[in-house]
């Protein structure tokens, strides 16, 4: 009789592993009867779910013409539909700062506060512009924060901290959140309200109603995806997917990105001239970054595609072209110089190249006087400040060592065996190292070179015995320092010496 063997294996979760380049492309209208949404489309599959007359599949066209074979990503479709009202308990960010996720909101309708944690709830009204609202001569109302150009509202809600009176009362602390408290119905305010609603438990809770955008913020947030691509006919008039102009709703895709690790790839109108104002923007097409502001997660292309001549529709998607040259390349290539397959009425020539350089704006060239045929890309930007963070493959490669560290973490602290000492601090110190290891191995970050190297530290390896105490009392590790090493690449070359030897 054969032995029953029995092996017993205890682990910690384990998290997923995020992807290199999985693209959602959000299309407009209600989900077609054939699929689901979102909809998984391949090179195989794609003409089963989506109408050859619609934006969506000229967009995956133009982007499995650019990822050739078969793509090793997941690409979806998600048909944006209406919005839906929505109810949730806001997040304490700071004393006077609270914020519902999952934005971006179409409005913010209602907010009710519950000072004890008892279901006791209060409605509490809006601040109106220069119109604190008052509750027995105590400000109690909060006022709204809003995303890009105020295209739409970003879930912060903040109560002011100036009580009714002179400026000298901006900071004493009085003002919002008051309440009433229920003793013969007097009111606490200001640092006391505050200080009341952390020991009692106190919530705020927030009706809402999310457009478009928002529900596929809340139907997507547990989707390994890095690119969204808002979709619309670039060679029309660029009506975008809620019959508003397009650049709303890259702005609202952009509050989508916002603290999720994904970039949205966008493309201006065919035709578009780097020096002639942006309708509807009050700045030029090259300016477009001044408008929408320094955002690592925004990417945006200018092309001038061809129309079908019956229609007038656009045959390519800009924007869908790029996504596939970026999801077909390792994270860490350069986008600059890079060629791309789409069809073009024109490319750009030297003038117009330098004005989209300057806006950081991808534009399409091509080199002929030096004998090139292929179509390039001049650079490969994103809309951020400051450098490397202004290009796509620095943003995506930070993102990607971002996801591993706090995955790796996270598996650490779910086997629950760090304490609060020294060997506690190495466990974690250790972990971060071989995630930067593996994640090296992959070409992510580069390799120690020279005096850059790889640092990882635990200030409180060295804290006074004060800072172990309050960190053993927290029970948190309370700063932990990670840096790696990154190379950019080469993207100009300077000869300093030219000529003939006589």
């Amino acid at each position: 009789m054969p032995y029953l063997q029995v092996t017993w294996v205890t682990e910690a979760p384990a998290g997923r592993q995020m992807g290199w380049g999985n693209v959602l492309f959000l299309a407009s209208g209600n989900t077609p009867s054939q699929a689901v949404n979102p909809q998984i489309v391949t090179p195989t599959t794609y003409t089963n779910y989506l109408s050859s007359a619609t934006n969506e599949f000229k967009a995956y066209e133009s982007f499995k013409k650019n990822f050739p074979g078969t793509p090793s990503n997941r690409s979806y479709v998600y048909w944006i539909g209406g919005g839906s009202g929505a109810t949730g308990i806001a997040t304490k960010v700071t004393d006077i700062n609270y914020k519902i996720t999952l934005p971006p909101y179409a409005s913010i309708d209602k907010v009710y506060i519950d000072p004890t944690g008892g279901a006791n709830w209060t409605l509490l009204d809006v601040v109106a512009s220069g119109d604190w609202s008052e509750e027995g001569g105590l400000v109690t109302g909060y006022y709204l924060t809003t995303g890009v150009n105020n295209a739409y509202y970003d879930g912060n809600l903040y109560f002011t901290g100036q009580g009714v009176g002179s400026a000298a009362d901006e900071n004493t602390g009085a003002g919002g959140p008051a309440f009433a408290s229920g003793v013969g119905g007097t009111v606490i305010s200001g640092t006391q309200a505050r200080t009341w609603m952390t020991a009692s438990g106190g919530h705020i809770r927030v009706l809402s109603t999310t457009d478009g955008f928002g529900a596929a913020q809340s139907n997507l947030k547990n989707y390994n995806i890095q690119f969204i691509v808002p979709l619309y006919d670039t060679a029309g008039d660029g009506t975008g997917l809620q019959n508003t102009p397009a650049f709303n709703d890259f702005q609202k895709a952009l509050g989508m990105a916002a603290g999720t690790r994904r970039m949205v790839i966008w493309s201006l109108p065919s035709g578009a001239n780097p020096n002639a104002i942006y309708g509807g923007t009050s700045v030029p097409y090259n300016q477009f970054r001044n408008y929408i502001g320094q955002d690592q997660n925004a990417v945006v292309i200018q092309a001038n595609t061809v129309r079908n001549s019956i229609t007038l529709t656009g045959n390519d998607n800009p924007a869908a072209a790029l996504v596939g040259r970026i999801c077909a390349q390792h994270p860490h290539t350069s986008h600059t110089l890079d060629t791309i397959t789409i069809g073009l009425t024109r490319r750009a020539d030297e003038s117009e190249r330098a004005s989209w350089d300057a806006g950081k704006i991808i534009c399409v060239f091509n080199q002929t006087e030096l004998g090139f045929t292929s179509d390039q890309l001049n650079y490969g930007f994103t809309f951020a400040g400051t450098s490397p963070s202004d290009r796509i493959e620095n943003v995506r490669c930070k993102y990607l060592v971002e996801y591993n560290v706090l995955a790796d973490l996270w598996t650490l602290l779910s086997a629950r065996v760090v304490r609060i000492n020294k060997a506690g601090c190495n466990k974690v110190i250790n972990t971060i190292r071989a995630t930067l290891n593996r994640l090296e191995a992959q070409g992510i970050i580069d390799a120690d070179e020279g005096e850059v190297k790889k640092i990882i530290d635990i200030p409180l390896l060295r804290g006074t015995a004060a800072e172990w105490s309050a960190a053993n009392l927290t029970r948190t590790i309370p700063s932990i320092i990670v840096r790696w090493p990154w190379k950019n690449t080469v993207e100009s070359l300077i000869i300093t010496q030219f000529g003939e030897i006589i």
